[in-house]
């Protein structure tokens, strides 16, 4: 998901206008980059736990 993230991000950084990546106050590309990061470690916990129980 992060590596999406990253190839998505570097395509409109090269095709449009310069998009910095703003911790603060934090921009919708790093609210989306933080997103995708939370979304990857959830998966790895989720998948986990699973492994445990079974």
């Amino acid at each position: 998901m992060t590596l999406i993230w990253f190839i998505v991000w570097l395509i409109a950084n090269l095709v449009g206008t310069r998009e910095p990546l703003l911790f603060d106050p934090v921009n919708a590309w790093t609210a989306t980059l933080i997103l995708a990061i939370a979304l990857d470690l959830t998966g790895a916990h989720a998948g986990n736990t699973a492994k445990r129980r079974g």
